[in-house]
């Protein structure tokens, strides 16, 4: 079974580049299928936005408070391992200059000799987007015109140009391309834009913080609307993410549960954000291994 670990940081403390690869060097001699890495440029103290996915809000975002950023966390990692795939999980593609993302998730996969996916959002922070001086409003029509220019940017032709509402540019030279014939574009989210965005652009599915009702119904939408499109499921990375209730061997097993049954709905690899600090965190990770079924 393809099981991912998200959120590779220490548990407390400041943020420490050399613990994230030797923790990524850990979880791949373990067996674990991918490291999935999340993305806040900025952090804040409070937030009027609402956070979709916990009852926990600001404190649940802020555990990821110091978070390196996921492209050169990505590039370090693939130095220090050989099968692990890399992704992200997600990264906000409307706050980037497409442009100079489509070059650095290219070279990224190019120095992790073609391990790389690209799990992308929407993001749901507006007082990031404010700090970043990225309007929030029509972030999904940005993101839809970024994706397409980035697709365009790393084709196989030498010159590229793009000509839209958000983004436009004459001919240009965009190297490197990705190392991948097609580097997956795992589009995250539970929306019905979402769902819409992964028919047109995307190469699979992250969800995250989803009951299997909602696993089963939206890909049944997603089967859909794929057919409708004249595409075939196959075609799709279906993932889920599953961060850990508690820190107890009694919470994982409850993690094992929900991964099987995930499985059993057709899922092809589930993302787990275990609750485990930077104290005894091989001997954690080996045993948390044990009890979900790796």
């Amino acid at each position: 079974m393809k099981l991912g670990i998200s959120e590779l940081f220490p548990g407390a403390g400041p943020r420490d580049g050399r613990w994230s690869m030797d923790a990524a060097q850990l979880i791949e001699e373990i067996g674990y299928h991918s490291v999935w890495l999340p993305e806040h440029v900025v952090f804040f103290p409070s937030y009027r936005s609402q956070y979709p996915y916990e009852s926990g809000g600001a404190q649940e975002v802020h555990r990821m408070l110091g978070v390196h950023d996921p492209l050169v966390l990505a590039s370090a990692i693939a130095a220090t391992t050989t099968t692990l795939r890399i992704g992200t999980y997600v990264f906000v593609v409307p706050q980037r200059n497409p442009i100079v993302t489509a070059r650095q998730v290219a070279s990224v996969d190019q120095l992790s000799g073609g391990r790389f996916e690209f799990g992308v959002g929407v993001g749901w922070s507006e007082e990031e987007y404010t700090a970043l001086d990225v309007p929030f409003e029509r972030r999904g029509e940005r993101m839809n015109e970024y994706l397409a220019a980035i697709r365009e940017l790393w084709a196989e032709e030498e010159l590229t140009s793009f000509s839209g509402e958000f983004v436009e540019f004459e001919p240009l030279y965009c190297f490197p391309k990705p190392a991948q014939p097609r580097l997956p574009i795992i589009v995250g989210g539970n929306s019905r834009a979402t769902l819409e965005r992964i028919v047109k652009y995307g190469d699979g599915w992250a969800g995250y913080s989803r009951t299997h009702e909602d696993i089963e119904v939206f890909t049944e939408k997603l089967s859909v609307a794929m057919e409708a499109a004249g595409r075939d499921m196959s075609e799709l990375s279906l993932k889920v993410g599953r961060r850990s209730k508690g820190t107890t061997e009694k919470d994982w097993e409850d993690d094992r549960a929900y991964i099987e049954e995930a499985f059993r709905l057709g899922i092809d690899e589930v993302v787990v954000s275990p609750r485990i600090g930077d104290d005894d965190y091989e001997k954690k990770m080996r045993r948390y291994a044990e009890i979900v079924g790796l």
